[in-house]
This record gives C-alpha cells, sequence and structure tokens, in this order.
C-alpha cells in the first residue's frame, strides 16, 4: 500500500514512527517524516517493486 498522507511536515524525523503516525511500507520512517520527494520516490519504489534505500533526510 502506498503512503497516503499530504506532503512535508516540520516534525523531525526519528527512526521510526511515532504513535498515530502511519508507517511508510519502503522506508524506517513515518509518512508524515516525508518531504514531497519522499512520498514520491517511496510511492514509485512501491509501485515498481523496486529495491533500493531510503532518501529521507537526517535530522
Amino acid at each position: 500500500m502506498a503512503p497516503t498522507t499530504s506532503p512535508a511536515s516540520t516534525a523531525p524525523l526519528t527512526d521510526g514512527p511515532s504513535l498515530g503516525d502511519p508507517s511508510c511500507d519502503v522506508c524506517p520512517h513515518g509518512v508524515s517524516h516525508h518531504d514531497a520527494i519522499g512520498l514520491r520516490f517511496c510511492r514509485a519504489t512501491l509501485v515498481g517493486a523496486i529495491t533500493r534505500g531510503c532518501i529521507c533526510r537526517p535530522s
């Protein structure tokens, strides 16, 4: 299932999703911690069934 929330939260990245934050099906971060590029990257990774690393910005 593709990440389905609005892009870019101002919340800092953490090692995993916080309570109430849906997890990304591609990387270890919560969906709200993705910026617009991260959301696009993870959706393309999921749809294309591609194996590749995370591009989320470090905090």
